[in-house]
């Protein structure tokens, strides 16, 4: 009789346990299943005692429209129907929130809603900049994360998601340790550390849990980190989800834009001799800084995704700049020729 009632207890415990089980598919591209995202979600749900079942359709450079739309992509829309999934994880090629938000902000409306239709939460995978090499440095190209952190974030309040900020945990990371980069050689792809932060922002966005939480020691874990760098890690994502929500995080670059100058007002300051030392007086330290040949090209970011690019000699003379504005093209203007019109390409 006593051994009756222990393996009542059991079986009544595992059932209750089995209807807890969340499931999360994720829809993405390379940066989804480059060093297997998926498997280390699932590794820290296991080793965290969270029961979980993570299931990925991924394909590389593919779009969340391509995925819509492209009939070869099928399997993730039907995977939706048929999977009885409590979340879904979008993940948008990596520049076109940047470049394209439109492109981006429709195709989340229209994932959330398929989600909504069939059960699942959505929830979108913020993905980082891409990095750029300056004086041997590896750093985040910051006009691309603003504008990527923009649109994600706009997209999940129109659409009513969540956000899992893996960019602003990468932005955060590289402002604490600017000489151990996330990136790959490539100045895309994640290392096995970044896949491991954006693991943490994620698996935490999803079930609520801090990243502290997560067991340093991971069973069939794809990456292998050490214990010390899990916890730092760990720490990043957790200041990163502290008080986060998409519109704090919008009002907070918005803030930064607007102390910035105009691309009127930057235009004005220029003069005939001016040098990068003076520009950078005026318009604050370059977003991107690159040497090719003998020309220095230096790159500044301007008020509402405006931007400034100065074209000096290896001494910091400025000879050419062009201001780039969305919408409206590209104003060249030579600066030994300042009081000649201006040429613009449309």
């Amino acid at each position: 009789m006593y051994r009756l009632l222990l393996l009542f207890c059991l079986i009544f415990h595992l059932s209750l346990h089995a209807d807890e089980e969340k499931r999360l598919l994720i829809i993405g591209n390379s940066y989804t299943f480059c060093n297997d995202l998926p498997a280390l979600i699932q590794a820290m749900a296991d080793a965290d005692r969270q029961l979980m079942q993570v299931d990925s359709y991924t394909a590389g450079a593919m779009s969340l429209r391509g995925f819509l739309n492209s009939p070869q992509h099928r399997k993730g829309l039907t995977m939706l129907e048929k999977g009885n999934y409590d979340y879904i994880l979008l993940q948008d090629q990596s520049q076109t929130p940047a470049y394209k938000p439109e492109e981006t902000l429709d195709s989340v409306q229209r994932w959330s809603a398929l989600a909504r239709k069939h059960g699942a939460k959505p929830v979108l995978f913020m993905t980082w900049a891409h990095a750029e090499q300056t004086s041997g440095k590896v750093r985040l190209q910051i006009s691309m994360h603003e504008d990527t952190a923009l649109t994600y974030c706009n997209a999940a309040i129109q659409s009513k998601a969540r956000v899992a900020p893996v960019g602003e945990a990468w932005r955060r990371w590289y402002a604490k340790h600017p000489n151990n980069p996330l990136h790959t050689d490539d100045m895309s792809h994640p290392t096995p550390e970044g896949t491991y932060l954006a693991a943490c922002v994620i698996y935490s966005t999803i079930t609520g849990r801090s990243a502290t939480s997560i067991p340093v020691r991971l069973k069939n874990s794809p990456v292998r980190i050490p214990a010390a760098k899990a916890r730092e890690l760990q720490k990043i994502a957790a200041a990163t989800l502290k008080n986060f929500t998409p519109a704090k995080l919008i009002s907070s670059i918005e803030e930064r834009d607007s102390k910035r100058p105009s691309a009127e007002e930057a235009r004005n300051l220029l003069t005939r001799n001016m040098t990068l030392s003076q520009l950078t007086e005026q318009l604050g330290t370059p977003v991107m800084k690159q040497k090719n040949g003998t020309q220095l090209t230096c790159q500044f970011r301007l008020r509402n995704r405006a931007e400034l690019a100065a074209y000096c000699t290896p001494a910091g003379k400025v000879l050419q700049v062009s201001i780039a504005t969305p919408n409206t093209g590209v104003q060249i203007i030579d600066l030994s020729k300042l009081d000649a019109p201006e040429t613009t390409k449309k």
